[in-house]
């Protein structure tokens, strides 16, 4: 019998950065447990949810909400433990979700947030959707922790969500890369110490390797803790 948690995960915003985070969970099993066979990796179960757009705007909350709330709700049926919900963007609807079930939800925000406080860094650029901007979705926790947000102005944002979709779509490239490095630079110039991927399409498309400021990786620090807490043993 598997010793370890059933990690729920609400995905398909968009399909690819879901199967990222997915990928990066597996390989925290490989890298740091030492796995060796099938048995030894963690029972996971993704629901992939098709949603409106949630990229330039809620385009359609009810209906985004019916549909996460009963893949919640089955992911707790079918023997989950805890959740996590692959798309910042949907976070939320977290308290809205968590109402509906006995497991936890995990967010990615608080995980994040006490990452970027922990680092000391006192002012933060954030790359995310104008839903999770709009919604104040980070901004409220990193203010908590006395920590400055500075966004991309208006163009640059334009620019960065058309780069999120081409991602989704599969059609991101140089050119998509080239753009990120330069908003980032604006970010940098307005005083960011370090810029915040906070859309799970943007890690795929810009890498460390790519800038010279730090970058957070919000896929790398959800797929941890996700491992983490379903590596504890019953």
């Amino acid at each position: 019998m598997n010793k370890y948690r059933t990690i729920g995960i609400i995905g398909g915003q968009g399909p690819v950065s879901t199967a990222d985070i997915y990928m990066r969970i597996i390989k925290y099993y490989q890298d740091k447990l030492g796995v060796r066979y099938i048995r030894d990796y963690p029972p996971i179960i993704i629901y992939s949810v098709p949603t409106p757009d949630l990229v330039k705007s809620v385009e359609d909350e009810k209906t985004t909400y019916l549909a996460v709330a009963k893949v919640t709700r089955q992911l707790e049926k079918d023997g989950a433990d805890f959740i996590i919900i692959a798309c910042n963007s949907l976070q939320f609807l977290i308290d809205k979700l968590q109402s509906l079930v006995k497991i936890p939800i995990v967010g990615i925000v608080p995980i994040v947030s006490a990452y970027v406080n922990k680092t000391g860094y006192k002012t933060v650029g954030l790359l995310a959707s104008d839903t999770v901007i709009k919604r104040e979705v980070y901004g409220k926790h990193l203010n908590n922790f006395g920590i400055k947000v500075i966004l991309p102005d208006q163009s640059d944002q334009i620019v960065a969500e058309e780069i999120m979709l081409n991602e989704i779509g599969g059609k991101s490239g140089v050119e998509d890369k080239r753009k990120l490095k330069g908003i980032i630079s604006n970010l940098q110039t307005a005083g960011a110490e370090t810029v915040l991927l906070a859309c799970t399409e943007l890690p795929l498309v810009i890498k460390q390797k790519d800038v010279e400021i730090p970058l957070i990786d919000c896929n790398e620090l959800y797929a941890i803790e996700a491992a983490k807490l379903s590596s504890k043993i019953q």
